[in-house]
């Protein structure tokens, strides 16, 4: 599923955050973007997570990805966007806690796996 906004349906200052996201970590800006959202979800200013939730958005329209939701990981922040997209602030901390522990969980099954 892509993202219905348009890029230029974004403004200025978050296309540009997007661009230098982009520029900065290449194919794993979706990851830095996800991590920078639930930090600021978890600080627990909205206007912020609200920023960087439209900051993934268009970094995922101008990448051109479809959201990836194989992983649980991938889910609860399917979630947590879904949550915040329908003004649910609260609904959206928790579901930030439940994805950083399956991250973790995920990121520990990983390096098991290289062993």
């Amino acid at each position: 599923m892509v993202d219905q906004t348009s890029p230029k349906e974004f403004d200025s200052k978050i296309r540009e955050a997007a661009d230098e996201l982009i520029a900065q970590h290449g194919s794993e800006v979706e990851n830095a973007t996800t991590e920078k959202m639930i930090q600021v979800l978890d600080e627990g200013s909205m206007d912020e997570v609200i920023h960087w939730l439209k900051v993934r958005q268009c970094v995922r329209q101008k990448s051109g990805k479809d959201r990836y939701v194989r992983r649980l990981p991938d889910k609860m922040l399917w979630a947590v966007e879904q949550a915040l997209e329908q003004g649910r602030d609260q609904l959206a901390r928790v579901l930030g806690g439940i994805y950083s522990e399956a991250k973790a969980d995920d990121d520990r099954v990983k390096r098991d796996r290289r062993k």
